[in-house]
């Protein structure tokens, strides 16, 4: 308890939640976030106090049922429940997610050799041949390459049906008792960050108890999950990768790498025989019906591999253009509605806009460092300089029908003329 409390520790737990949350979609985490941010350093020594003086409570959380689509972008009918706590309560599960993982009996549920999701790391060669960290999907996927040089010439593909839901806490509890010893106000303290409860259930309605509210089930969106569920499949990634057969995890998604097809076969049965045991069983319409040549090429964690290539699955890059369609749509539209008599929002001008679009295009690519076909980037780009080719015609019609006063609106830029001032007054004779 002493080591969650930690200033140092509390600090480095905000960075990643204040990191992480950059990235969200939501407005209303975006301005949690800035608001916690606006004197985090007061906030974090208040959270301190809290926890030394045994205060601290982790508050009710928010559900959030984000609907589940299909190969086609369409509603499915299904949810994937994620669980929205607030941020003192997220900086706090963060902290003791740091103070768990350095725990050496808790060590090989973190560094496990085939399960990626979330806490593992892989080094690579940096710039100037510096040694970096790799993590997450590039390092599953780097897993992957080697197993295929290794000899794999079959592949299996699987995804665990809600997963996150399915999660016991008594047993991951007991695990974590077993390796912190007799302290019992610990443990009641892990119990309480990730026991799930919901301001909004009602709101919920139907979609309520699909949430992880009972014992079985932890938080999908809590930062202790991913190494919950490695406590929970320990067993299964042990078995999985007996004999000549490598299971390579990623949280709920795993493949399957196999000298043959039968091979193949046979341990894909296998999972589903070890996940029955555990309470879980594979999601049918996300997982293969059995082996196929390693040289047909495949697709895992959004990534299609197949001899030579690697590069983004066609419905990532499918999704990205869309996505920079939709962005540059709706300016166009706010543009013409400026031409109309509407006014204009400065993130919907020119340059905000292209800002916004060279801020996607960067994230984008470089969520994809690891991927080699340069031409399948050299076709995004062209698909999107066409979009902006559009998109700047359509601003270039907007331009010329209104008067030139609308002129640096349209552009995002400043007026001298539109800019507060409180003149001093010259005196009178």
């Amino acid at each position: 308890m002493r080591a969650i409390r930690k200033l140092d520790n509390l600090e480095a737990a905000w960075r990643v939640i204040q990191q992480n949350g950059r990235a969200s979609k939501s407005p209303l985490v975006r301005l949690e976030l800035e608001r916690f941010a606006e004197d985090a350093q007061r906030n974090l020594r208040s959270l301190q106090g809290k926890l030394s003086r045994g205060s601290f409570r982790f508050e009710k959380a928010k559900g959030v049922p984000i609907p589940k689509l299909d190969g086609n972008g369409r509603p499915t009918g299904k949810i994937r429940p994620i669980v929205l706590a607030p941020v003192a309560s997220r900086i706090v599960q963060r902290a003791l997610l740091n103070v768990l993982i350095d725990i050496d009996a808790l060590k090989p549920f973190v560094k496990t050799p085939y399960s990626f999701g979330g806490i593992r790391s892989l080094r690579k060669r940096g710039e100037q041949g510096r040694s970096e960290e790799i993590s997450a999907v590039p390092a599953a996927i780097k897993a992957v390459l080697d197993q295929i040089g290794q000899g794999a010439k079959f592949i299996a593909t699987a995804d665990i049906r809600a997963f996150f839901t399915r999660i016991s806490k008594d047993r991951v509890v007991q695990v974590i008792g077993e390796a912190v010893g007799d302290d019992p106000k610990f443990l009641a303290f892990v119990r309480a960050a990730i026991k799930v409860e919901l301001e909004n259930i009602a709101t919920l309605k139907n979609a309520a108890g699909q949430f992880p509210t009972e014992e079985i089930g932890v938080a999908q969106g809590n930062s202790l999950s991913p190494l919950l569920g490695n406590i929970a499949l320990a067993s299964f990634d042990k078995a999985m990768n007996d004999g000549d057969c490598r299971c390579i995890r990623y949280i709920d998604d795993f493949i399957i790498m196999a000298p043959t097809q039968r091979a193949a076969n046979a341990r894909l049965r296998k999972s589903i025989g070890l996940l029955e045991e555990l309470g879980m069983e594979l999601s049918p319409e996300k997982s293969s019906k059995g082996g196929s040549p390693v040289e047909l090429g495949f697709d895992f964690l959004g990534i299609s591999i197949c001899p030579g290539l690697i590069r983004p699955a066609e419905k990532a890059r499918k999704r990205f253009i869309d996505s920079v369609g939709t962005v540059l749509h709706q300016t166009q539209k706010a543009m013409i509605g400026l031409k109309n008599g509407n006014p204009l929002p400065s993130e919907q001008s020119l340059v905000a806009t292209l800002k916004r679009i060279d801020g996607m295009i960067e994230g984008w690519g470089k969520h994809y460092w690891f991927c080699n076909d340069k031409h399948v980037f050299a076709g995004i780009d062209k698909q999107i300089d066409q979009r902006l080719a559009d998109f700047l015609g359509s601003y270039s019609s907007v331009r010329n029908a209104v008067p030139a006063s609308h002129h640096r609106k349209l552009l995002g830029l400043a007026e001298l003329t539109a800019i507060d001032r409180t003149p001093f007054a010259y005196p009178s004779s």
